[in-house]
């Protein structure tokens, strides 16, 4: 009966299950794109896509879009925004047709040759419209125009121009070159507007007309076939064609209405033969699969509110790059896929529409059964691609007692035992189709031990263990004996909490229950005891939480323990309770298990709050899939797991029931190719010579202390689950985890010679290891360079070389003070102390003899020689002493010195000086030897002037002190004989030399005498 009830067709809750569908991701200007109709794409050596638009041409590196548009005042940019085909040639070279003129980008410098038609010239271009343009397999470029097909020669930059055979009749569509391809045999072919098709005569440099074709509408499409056929020709208004390659007729394939599997329409854009050699058909209503063994055209449509959908029907062009990855480009943006259906399909009956899914579980007949949180008890059967809602009515005691099914489980004997979220336990009898309630009655122990149900296993005993939220019950089914364990406050070996959310029989006979908040508890069958293992963090390789959500033995006997918020936990000591724990650190995309199952291969599969994860405990190495792979949603739900008889696996969660072979999830095992994408200052993209994807190493100037590189991998298949790690070599300690970051800013480096290195691994965490580099030189500042370095250095020698010489200089005049010093003392005290001594000596023998007038003119002498020595020792004392360097103390002692000469002979003194004067300062030699210079000259006037009045003036004129000594005495003749006999006016023409001044002495007999010393001295 209940095999009819799934099998049935047409009634109430029967649900058909929907062909498998693509799943695709789009990118739209929203993106980045630069406009949403894309007609061509291309990829070059370095693995970056590009995208030709009606506005402009796009490059896409998996994480960003650059564009690159027409500007009339930027040299090398496109010659159109309109961009209509892409082709790389042997060299790597990418050409693009626009609607005007032919460009070729040169990668190093990253701008645009242009080709034009030119009137005059030709080897020009035909036409600047260009449709088409290909590389054929001999390196040969061939460009397609409104003005005919030409083959490009790269060492003279011309074209030669095919012409048509025989000459067409005046139709501009006849030279219209729509579409090129070259077949298996290396024969090259070209579609026209005018529907004719054509093959290349190289030799003759003609069109050949393909006789068994009939021009219809214009051809869209060309695709050499790899499986058995020609050529696949797409039209405008004709549908698909098929020429063999046996010489027959072309086969036509064109929609039929009545034929649910025929070709979606007429107009075909764009047709692709994939590495499998599947058939691929972009029309202007969708894009379509053709199926050669039963000649079947499997069509995907957008779906207006579904992202994984095709982006438009009018699908422009078809691209496969080199990771296998397919590409849709139509007028709502570019559409990526894999060739086949991903490998998480939802179970018809149970999918999104359905909501969130609480139970799963398998009958011996491979019926899945799905609980539901709101659409009851679903029975789906894959004999018969039917599935089967049982509901609760109000109105039927035998129906289920509530639509909200939290936990199934089959007996032995193939009954199907229901948990509900609050109404107890239903069963369903093999055949049946009411079921039988169990409810919790108060006051009754040998009832249910509470109606919310949380978990339903059974044992190897044929006994039902029952999880709930008021403790664990034992059910014996054929008895209908309900046995309960609950938590005892005062008995530790009681059930160590009543929310029981999952518990497992392992081989050995022993009960594991997975408590709320209790812990984990190891129950003994023969004793009746539970022990708890709690988490505790004083107390290292404990339980992680004790918050169980599941459970699972695998096939060597471990014990895997999912946790909520503590990860998942292995048992690896049950005697010392020591566990090992696996989190996000490890890999684990959420700390939330909600289930564990064990596939064919012994690998772990678990469902989280962050989508499924696979786990080899072998190497310890998680996969991450979430709604980018394929999945309904990220959100499982706890109970909601399962493995079927046949291997599929099945999880649930907030959008239904997902299953798949583990076999059919694909990895990613090619590690990406890592390029350098920007590179910017202060946040400003620069412009460099050489595109910093092909540079090799960038110098800074010492004012370029902020600059960040940007980077990608060229994985396209879910770029945003890519990672990056990057490292700057002599700055950067280690290798910086970026994550799905692709860019790395540095700030304030030392000037020297770095290497950035970056790293990337794809989806599935498979790391390029080398990836890419590029050496960064930061120059030093002009005071950091070498040339400084040593230009300082001997700067500071040269300073250093004065420093001492301007010291030796300070040491000799020092010792010429003390030379002079001992000089003077040796000159005048040392002469005049042995003449006292002599005087002595003559007086003591005047004494001796009596004659006591000679002895006191002998100690008249020896008393002028004592007072010429005090006078001679004050001068050098006062001399050396620093604190008379002023000219103010100067002044003082020469007023002083005059008054005490020239008072004593009656002389008027006159003694002026300018106020100026008191502030300037004489080093001590120069003021010895000025004052010398005036004590002389003082002297002199005193002995011979014989003069009434004296003058004595000191002034500043011009940086220079002048000394003026004047009398109006008898004066004397320069040329005569100096008076006295002595060496006066030599000494004082000496002492003024050593100043470096300028010594007159005007006079005359009768005339009087005036000399004048000029000295220079700063002020």
């Amino acid at each position: 009966m209940l095999g009819l009830l799934c099998g049935l067709l047409g009634r109430p809750g029967a649900v058909a299950q929907p062909a498998p569908t693509l799943t695709f991701r789009t990118l739209s200007s929203a993106h980045g794109l630069s406009e949403n109709s894309v007609h061509c794409m291309a990829q070059d050596r370095r693995g970056f896509l590009w995208l030709g638009t009606q506005d402009g041409l796009s490059r896409y590196d998996g994480t960003q879009f650059r564009v690159f548009r027409h500007d009339p005042q930027q040299l090398g940019s496109l010659s159109s925004n309109y961009v209509l085909a892409l082709a790389l040639d042997q060299q790597g070279r990418l050409w693009v047709g626009t609607g005007g003129g032919l460009g070729c980008y040169n990668p190093l410098t990253e701008r645009f040759r242009t080709f034009l038609h030119h009137p005059d010239s030709s080897g020009s271009l035909a036409d600047n419209f260009v449709r088409a343009v290909f590389g054929d397999r001999q390196g040969r470029l061939w460009v397609g125009t409104e003005g005919g097909l030409q083959r490009f020669d790269p060492q003279t930059g011309r074209f030669q121009l095919f012409r048509p055979r025989p000459a067409p009749p005046q139709d501009a569509h006849l030279n219209s070159i729509r579409a090129i391809a070259q077949d298996r045999q290396g024969r090259l072919w070209v579609g026209t507007g005018a529907g004719q098709l054509s093959q290349v005569n190289p030799a003759a440099g003609t069109l050949e007309p393909a006789a068994r074709w009939v021009a219809g509408s214009a051809i869209t499409a060309l695709c050499a076939d790899t499986r058995g056929g020609l050529l696949w020709v797409g039209t405008e208004a004709h549908g698909l064609a098929l020429l063999p390659a046996d010489g027959g007729a072309p086969r036509f394939f064109r929609p039929q209405p009545q034929v649910p599997a025929s070709l979606p329409g007429n107009m075909v854009r764009a047709i692709w033969q994939d590495a499998r050699g599947r058939l691929w058909v972009g029309t202007n209503n969708g894009l379509a699969r053709y199926e050669p063994v039963t000649a079947s055209f499997y069509t995907s449509r957008h779906q207006p509110g579904v992202p994984q959908s095709l982006a438009d029907d009018v699908v422009l062009s078809l691209f496969q790059d080199r990771s296998g990855l397919l590409w849709a480009g139509t007028e709502g943006g570019l559409s990526t896929f894999e060739g086949r259906p991903g490998a998480f399909r939802p179970v018809p009956g149970a999918g999104p529409a359905a909501g969130p899914v609480w139970a799963v579980s398998e009958d011996r007949q491979g019926r899945v059964w799905v609980g539901t949180e709101t659409a009851g008890l679903v029975c789906y059967d894959p004999a018969t691609n039917r599935s089967t809602r049982f509901r609760h009515d109000p109105q039927d005691p035998g129906s289920l007692s509530e639509d909200f099914v939290r936990a199934l489980c089959f007996d032995a004997r193939g009954r199907l035992w229901i948990g509900t979220q609050s109404q107890g336990l239903d069963c369903l009898e093999p055949g049946a189709s009411r079921f039988r309630h169990y409810r919790h009655a108060a006051g009754q122990p040998s009832s249910l031990a509470d109606d919310f149900i949380r978990s339903i296993s059974s044992d190897r005993q044929g006994h039902l263990w029952i999880g709930t939220e008021g403790g664990l019950t034992r059910l014996e089914p054929d008895a209908g004996r309900f046995t309960t364990f609950r938590q005892r406050p005062n008995d530790p070996r009681s059930l160590s909490n009543n929310f029981v959310r999952a518990v497992l029989q392992d081989r050995r006979g022993q009960l594991w229950v997975g408590t709320g908040g209790g812990g984990l508890c190891r129950f003994n069958p023969v004793t009746g005891r539970f022990t708890t293992f709690r988490a505790d963090a004083r107390v290292p390789g404990g339980l992680s939480s004790n918050f169980v959500r599941c459970l699972l033995e695998d096939h060597a006997g471990r014990l895997w323990v999912g946790t909520e918020g503590g990860g998942l936990c292995r048992l690896d000591d049950a005697a010392a309770g020591r566990f090992t724990t696996f989190r996000e650190t490890q890999g684990l995309p959420n700390d939330v298990v909600y289930g564990i199952v064990e596939d064919e291969q012994h690998t772990l599969w678990l469902s989280t709050n962050e989508g499924l994860a696979r786990f080899r405990p072998a190497t310890g190495q998680f996969h991450t899939f979430d709604v980018r792979d394929g999945l309904p949603h990220n959100e499982f739900n706890a109970g909601a797991y399962g493995r079927g008889h046949d291997g599929q696996l099945y999880f649930g969660g907030q959008m239904g029931l997902v299953r798949f072979w583990p076999a059919a999830v694909r990895t990613n095992a090619v590690p990406p190719v890592v390029v350098l994408t920007g590179f910017r200052k202060f946040n400003q993209p620069v412009a460099l010579d050489t595109s910093i994807t092909e540079r090799r190493s960038v110098v800074l100037g010492p004012k370029d202390y902020f600059f960040s590189l940007q980077f990608a991998a060229l994985d396209f298949r879910l770029p945003d689950k890519n990672r990056y790690a990057y490292r700057l070599e002599n700055f950067d300690p280690d290798w910086v985890q970026a994550g799905a970051r692709h860019e790395a800013t540095y700030t304030n480096l030392d000037p020297g010679t770095y290497t950035f290195r970056v790293r990337a691994a794809n989806n599935d965490g498979v790391w390029n290891p080398r990836g890419a580099a590029l050496v960064v030189v930061v120059q030093p500042p002009w005071y950091g360079t070498w040339w400084f370095r040593i230009l300082a250095s001997w700067t500071v020698f040269g300073v250093l070389f004065l420093l001492y010489q301007l010291r030796i200089r300070q040491v000799l005049a020092l010792e010429q003070v003390r030379h002079n010093i001992a000089r003077d003392l040796h000159d005048d005290m040392g002469s005049t102390l042995s003449s006292i001594s002599i005087l002595s000596q003559i007086a003591r023998n005047h004494q001796r003899q009596h004659r006591p007038e000679q002895a006191a003119a002998v100690l008249e002498q020896i008393g002028e020689s004592s007072h010429r020595m005090l006078d001679a020792m004050d001068d050098i004392v006062w001399t050396i002493n620093p604190a008379h360097d002023s000219l103010a103390d100067v002044m003082a002692r020469m007023r002083g010195f005059a008054s005490d000469v020239l008072e004593v002979r009656g002389i008027d003194l006159h003694f002026r000086t300018d106020p100026s004067v008191a502030g300037l300062k004489l080093t001590m030699r120069a003021r010895r030897e000025f004052f010398l210079l005036f004590k002389e000259a003082v002297n002199n006037l005193a002995k011979y002037a014989q003069c009434q009045q004296a003058t004595i003036a000191l002034t500043y004129e011009q940086r220079r002190l002048v000394l003026l000594v004047q009398d109006d005495g008898i004066g004397f003749d320069p040329a005569g004989p100096a008076q006295g006999g002595g060496n006066g006016l030599t000494n004082m023409h000496a002492r003024a030399a050593a100043l470096h001044g300028q010594l007159t002495i005007c006079t005359a007999p009768g005339q009087g005498t005036t000399l004048r010393l000029s000295i220079p001295l700063k002020s």
